[in-house]
């Protein structure tokens, strides 16, 4: 895949990408609201890795996008110009969510991770909302 921007508008386009805002929290957002679970807030600072949502029942979960992380799944072609910039990109992006989500579980949290991939699949959304309510209930178990 060439890359049809010059380098220097490449450069340009990517640093507009958001963190946060995009439309893949604003999927999730809807869908918690959707299911009618309270209890929650968005891109939390003061958590390891600022999580998309956190419950404060430990609960926090992250959205990834398929390019920016890597997915096993999708196996996105990097840009070929700067290729090697963009392995070295994405592979730290991968190294750091591994990193934060075995930090959070040592810390006693419970880590979900969904992949764009499957925010776009109703059977995948289904499971999604599966395994974010079985982790609520276990948590608000724990608490008791």
């Amino acid at each position: 895949m060439t890359d049809n921007l010059k380098p220097e508008d490449r450069l340009k386009t990517m640093r507009a990408v958001k963190a946060k805002g995009t439309g893949l929290e604003r999927q999730l957002f809807s869908m918690l609201a959707g299911m009618k679970v309270g209890g929650w807030r968005k891109n939390v600072g003061e958590v390891q890795g600022k999580p998309d949502v956190v419950f404060y029942t430990r609960l926090a979960i992250f959205v990834d996008g398929c390019f920016w992380h890597g997915c096993p799944y999708c196996k996105r072609k990097l840009p070929e110009t700067n290729r090697q910039y963009w392995e070295r990109k994405i592979g730290r992006n991968i190294r750091i969510a591994k990193s934060t989500s075995r930090k959070l579980k040592r810390a006693g949290w419970t880590v979900i991770r969904i992949w764009e991939h499957e925010m776009k699949n109703p059977v995948a959304r289904w499971r999604i909302r599966q395994r974010i309510r079985r982790s609520l209930k276990k948590e608000s178990h724990n608490d008791a």
